[in-house]
């Protein structure tokens, strides 16, 4: 077990909304999750937690067994999440490969060759000339193609997806979980997605729901 969240309780503190209520899972590595929702019931809030970029309001949120509250969470963030939100953090005026190497200052995969990251980028589909073409010049697959792999340079245990129908639109859904599914399994990896749409249902190991606040078990595709 790479993740547990353990009677999850988060509230607003602006507006003193509870959005998670009681939430408790347990997360494995090699399986992809998927977590199903209406818009803003909470699903971005949850992996916002898993990412250590916001702190529960009460329970216990643990990473290989250690409470995230006793972590350092600069360093969790950096080696141990990859992430696509629908707000992407990319410096457009860089290079596919430049920003995948930028991704990995104060990392352990800072000193990988030249060659780690135009693999990085070709697993996606960006061979050599795109991956030396600036961002902002890129088609909008193109620039979820970085995305993707900008999610996973620096070898992380665990991969969050915001929505994946909205944050990677340009992109083919069967090809993009085809490709998350391979790492998950050849890589030992935790996949967390969450979506409103059902359509993510067929690809995921084990489907959620999180509806008033509270997170339970829909079904699994498990053989």
């Amino acid at each position: 077990m790479i993740l547990s969240l353990k009677n999850i309780v988060y509230t607003h503190k602006k507006n003193k909304e509870t959005v998670l209520d009681d939430v408790t899972i347990d997360f494995s590595l090699g399986k992809v999750y998927g977590i199903l929702g209406k818009s803003g019931v909470g699903k971005t809030t949850l992996l916002a937690l898993i990412a250590g970029m916001d702190k529960v309001s009460s329970g216990e949120l643990l990473f290989k067994r250690c409470n995230l509250t006793k972590l350092d969470r600069d360093r969790y963030r950096r080696q141990e999440i990859g992430a696509i939100f629908q707000q992407y953090n990319v410096l457009s005026n860089e290079t596919a490969v430049t920003m995948l190497k930028l991704c990995t200052l104060n990392s352990d995969t800072q000193r990988k060759s030249d060659g780690y990251f135009y693999e990085a980028l070709r697993k996606v589909g960006l061979d050599e000339k795109l991956a030396n073409q600036k961002i902002k010049k890129m088609s909008v697959s193109n620039r979820q193609r970085v995305y993707l792999a900008q999610a996973v340079i620096n070898d992380p245990k665990i991969m969050l997806i915001d929505d994946p129908v909205e944050s990677l639109s340009e992109l083919s859904l069967d090809v993009v979980m085809e490709y998350i599914r391979i790492y998950a399994k050849n890589e030992d990896k935790c996949i967390i997605i969450a979506s409103r749409s059902k359509v993510i249902a067929e690809y995921v190991d084990e489907l959620w729901g999180l509806n008033g606040g509270k997170l339970s078990f829909i079904k699994d595709n498990v053989e």
